[in-house]
């Protein structure tokens, strides 16, 4: 609704930088682990060989 009256939907300032950050981070260190985890296991995780 706000969109429809003109109003700004997102603001950008520190929080959403810092709260932004923190998600890249968590999805970097998470994307990590899962492929370490894969390799241990002996699983490919990248495209389907052919």
């Amino acid at each position: 609704m706000p969109a429809n009256m003109g109003m700004p939907v997102f603001e950008w300032n520190d929080v959403t930088s810092s709260s932004l950050d923190a998600h890249l981070v968590f999805g970097l260190l998470a994307a990590a682990a899962f492929a370490s985890i894969a390799q241990a296991m002996g699983q490919h995780t990248g495209p389907a060989r052919r």
